[in-house]
């Protein structure tokens, strides 16, 4: 296993973009203090989808150049849960020295809504 410490996730496009706006909202404290916190994703997710616009976007892994054309997202994680409990890599572990890179390419406005959706474990508030 390679030397150094990466904690989590680290993304750029759209997923930085909801994460932005949510965290620098004043509804992000209301929403925390009735154990809600994380639905304020899904807020900025459905208001931002129609106002973001992907971008090309050039990447290289391990030597190896890759184009993506009207790119959403791109990804490195070594966790599988980010943004308030979203499933971005489900086969990636935190104990394994692997990064797990994730782009969302070019897709219609409705399938990123579906991705987002389908991949987000709500957490339960305790009460």
């Amino acid at each position: 296993m390679p030397d150094g410490a990466f904690a989590n996730s680290v993304g750029c496009g759209f997923d930085a973009h909801i994460a932005r706006k949510a965290n620098r909202s004043a509804w992000k404290g209301r929403f925390n203090r009735v154990g809600l916190g994380s639905l304020i994703y899904v807020l900025y997710l459905v208001i931002e989808l129609f106002r973001y616009r992907p971008v090309d976007l050039d990447i290289c892994i391990d030597g190896r150049n890759y184009s993506f054309q009207q790119a959403w997202m791109a990804t490195v994680s070594n966790h599988p849960y980010y943004g308030g409990g979203m499933r971005i890599a489900p086969s990636a572990r935190g104990d394994d020295g692997l990064l797990h890179v994730t782009v969302v390419g070019s897709m219609p406005r409705w399938k990123i809504l579906a991705l987002f959706l389908t991949t987000h474990t709500p957490q339960v508030p305790r009460l």
